[in-house]
């Protein structure tokens, strides 16, 4: 009896709903502010935390008078926005609003405008994700019913938020209504906003060279529409499809494209000047000067390598820049932020920089100053690091700078450059380095002690020109026990005030346990090459290990060595150890203890 008199309640409750949404209707310009009688009130934060837990539907007993207010910053209008409200949350959080089609048992539209402050009942709603795109989905057959128009035309509240592509595919603005400037269409000639009443994918680009795709309905009012030739803002709402960012236009009042297109390649350009290479080289260029593998874009980054399969090849290959006027400053740096593995010839890749260089000729006929810089291997395909440059020397000119790479028929590294800025500041203090042994070019100064090796062994450790010091004690198809160290030579760190260590590893292989239970970096002040048995180890504690079922690099994180300062006998040794049946393998380089 209990329960009918409660759903009877409910039923007055959305008929009262739905009189006063009428009333509301009727006059648009001087509405009523209405309200639900009681309310559970929600902020969309406390709905999206919700939702960080799985798929949660609201009771229609038990949250009856559950709701959430905010402000309608997209509707359906258009067509290009299909069943849908997007709903900024008085928090400022946002969300999707998604009401059943017909073929689910629904078909009313909903009846907000862009600008409605609004109060949603979510009595029986379920919130969810549709490939990633938190939503709340209406489940009443007339999504209107559970709705409360308290005032339109509240156009200061649901402005955009000026922000960046790159911001925006860091997942900081999902739902929400964003303004993108100084972008334009990567390709515009004889292209509408979808093409042939199919839903469309256009590339938008901003002047850096950042890059997300502008998602176009067939339905949209807009479709047919050609896209703009320049270059300006938009206005947009910011939705997610599983990994994939993307825009959503509510109507082509929101695309301002009337200036100049950017990036075009040789223009003179100002500070700051920033190139992601997402898309396309943008304002760079590129030139071959040898071999017949070139720049490309690959992974959404600039490409470059003299390897293909298992040959290596001979190339010089450059990465240039447009004229950049560095004025206006009282310093001025270069940052590239890139990855690179393998090993190559010496000063393969090395930055330069120009004050004569004409844009788009062959760089070989001007003059280039080579700037200090070291591109060392990273730990990794997904570690991009960053290298800084000075370009104070260089304030009041006008200058190129450019990558330049080379090959050799023996050797060749791959790097991968996500993106290059000349911009006002100055570099932060390099890193006084104490020690440091890349093993890109052999085994170095260190010595390999074998502990224990299985009589079918003849060796744990060895030199690969690929992949730095490999240390595996598997052969004819079968794993043995050993023990073997890798050790370093005498470090003097008696001068420095700090000190960490780090070093790239990758481990896979193992049949069972982790490779920290079978892998271990040891510290020594009193080791004497020969009289091992007399030395003093202690463990140091490796912050990471790789997962050990993997050739992936990975750096070992920081590791530190203050303990050791004022000693001047230092030695650093990587333990490998293995048993009968279960035998991995350990591969080490760029190590470096630095301040």
């Amino acid at each position: 009896m209990e329960r009918s008199i409660t759903m009877k309640k409910i039923t007055i409750l959305l008929i009262g709903v739905t009189i006063l949404l009428f009333s509301c209707k009727k006059d648009l310009d001087q509405p009523g502010i209405n309200e639900f009688p009681t309310g559970n009130v929600w902020t969309v934060g406390q709905i999206l935390d919700t939702l960080a837990n799985g798929t949660f539907q609201f009771d229609k007993e038990w949250h009856q008078n559950a709701v959430v207010k905010g402000y309608v910053i997209a509707d359906e209008t258009g067509g290009n926005i299909y069943r849908t409200f997007y709903l900024r949350g008085e928090d400022g959080r946002c969300i999707a609003v998604y009401r059943k089609g017909s073929g689910d048992g629904g078909s009313e539209s909903f009846n907000v405008k862009t600008g409605d402050h609004i109060g949603y009942s979510l009595y029986g709603s379920i919130i969810s994700e549709y490939s990633k795109l938190p939503q709340i989905q209406v489940q009443e057959y007339d999504p209107n019913k559970l709705i409360v128009i308290y005032e339109r035309g509240c156009y200061d509240m649901v402005q955009p938020v000026s922000t960046t592509i790159e911001d925006v595919n860091a997942g900081e603005h999902l739902c929400d209504l964003v303004k993108l400037s100084d972008v334009q269409f990567e390709s515009y000639q004889g292209l509408t906003y979808a093409a042939n009443g199919t839903t469309t994918n256009r590339n938008l680009v901003s002047c850096a060279g950042e890059s997300i795709i502008v998602r176009t309905s067939g339905y949209a009012s807009f479709a047919e529409e050609y896209l703009p030739e320049g270059r300006g803002a938009l206005t947009s709402i910011v939705s997610l499809y599983n990994t994939t960012w993307q825009l959503l236009l509510r109507n082509t009042s929101d695309v301002d494209m009337n200036e100049k297109r950017c990036g075009e390649g040789g223009d003179l350009m100002e500070l700051p000047y920033t190139q992601y290479f997402t898309s396309s080289f943008g304002t760079y260029t590129t030139y071959n000067v040898a071999g017949d593998q070139t720049w490309i874009i690959d992974y959404e980054t600039a490409k470059m390598s003299g390897k293909e399969g298992s040959e290596f090849y001979e190339n010089e290959d450059w990465l240039i820049s447009s004229p950049v006027e560095i004025t206006g400053v009282e310093h001025a740096k270069a940052i590239v932020n890139y990855v690179a593995q393998y090993n190559g010839p010496a000063d393969d890749v090395t930055i330069r920089i120009s004050s004569d260089y004409v844009y788009g000729e062959n760089p070989a006929d001007y003059n280039w100053t080579k700037l200090e810089a070291e591109f060392s291997n990273t730990g990794g395909w997904s570690d991009f690091q960053d290298i800084t440059i000075s370009l104070d020397e260089y304030i009041g000119d006008t200058v190129t700078i450019a990558i330049k790479f080379i090959s050799s028929a023996t050797q060749s590294r791959t790097i991968e450059i996500k993106s290059i800025s000349i911009e006002d500041g100055e570099p932060a203090p390099t890193p006084q380095v104490i020690f440091q042994e890349t093993f890109g070019q052999s085994q170095g100064d260190f010595i390999i002690n074998d502990v224990f090796l299985s009589p079918e062994l003849s060796f744990v450790w060895k030199f690969s020109s690929s992949y730095g010091m490999v240390a595996s004690a598997f052969t004819n198809n079968t794993s043995y026990a050993s023990e073997s160290w890798l050790i370093s030579p005498s470090i003097d760190m008696s001068e420095y005030t700090n000190a960490v260590m780090t070093f790239d590893h990758a481990a896979n292989k193992l049949n069972n346990g982790s490779p920290a239970d079978y892998y271990f970096v040891m510290v020594s002040t009193d080791y004497e090459e020969g009289m091992e048995d007399d030395a003093t180890w202690t463990q140091l504690e490796v912050p990471t290990y790789p997962a050990g079922n993997s050739w992936t690099f990975v750096s070992s994180g920081s590791i530190d060595m203050t303990a050791y300062l004022g000693h001047d006998n230092v030695h650093i040794a990587f333990k490998y150890t293995s048993e009968n049946g279960n035998s991995g393998s350990w591969e080490i380089k760029n190590v470096l203890i630095s301040e």
